[in-house]
């Protein structure tokens, strides 16, 4: 009878496997690394609608990490596609649109740069400089640039790793 049962102890505790871990280490760390801070709206015309890039920029943080270049290419196609639609008349000054282009630029480089090592890091660096030139060109076409204090964090290099 103790064979039995001894028997039956082993056949269950072999054929019983462990679950997989439903969430990364690094899904984690990066979701806390990128802003979570509301984007400003700036005013929209019939001619531009930010409400998909917006939607878009807010999810970064809820996608995991594998998912996240998908979203990030739709990004840019969706700033490229508003860049080059025609703009209102005040809104299609030099200052504006040079905010707007510093904005597609950091989308580029989040979307297509090769990362290295630390990839996770410098991607979440990268969606962080994003957004805050978005903010920064919300508040230019919203008349609120002169109060927004200077920030050198927006202005440092990304590192380019081939």
């Amino acid at each position: 009878m103790r064979f039995y049962y001894l028997f039956y102890c082993i056949l269950l505790v072999g054929c019983t496997q462990q679950q997989p871990s439903l969430s990364s280490n690094n899904a984690v760390v990066v979701d806390t690394l990128i802003q979570k801070a509301p984007l400003k709206t700036p005013g929209s015309r019939q001619e531009l609608n930010w409400s998909n890039l917006l939607a878009l920029m807010e999810s970064l943080h809820e996608i995991p990490s594998d998912q996240r270049a998908i979203t990030l290419k739709n990004i840019k196609e969706e700033a490229i596609k508003l860049n080059i639609q025609p703009w209102p008349e005040d809104w299609d000054t030099k200052p504006i649109r040079a905010r707007f282009n510093v904005f597609v630029t950091h989308v580029s480089i989040a979307a297509d740069q090769r990362f290295g090592d630390a990839a996770f890091e410098q991607q979440s660096l990268a969606i962080n400089k994003m957004k805050k030139s978005w903010n920064i060109f919300a508040d230019q076409i919203s008349g609120d640039a002169m109060l927004a204090p200077f920030d050198p964090a927006i202005s440092q290099s990304i590192r380019k790793v081939e």
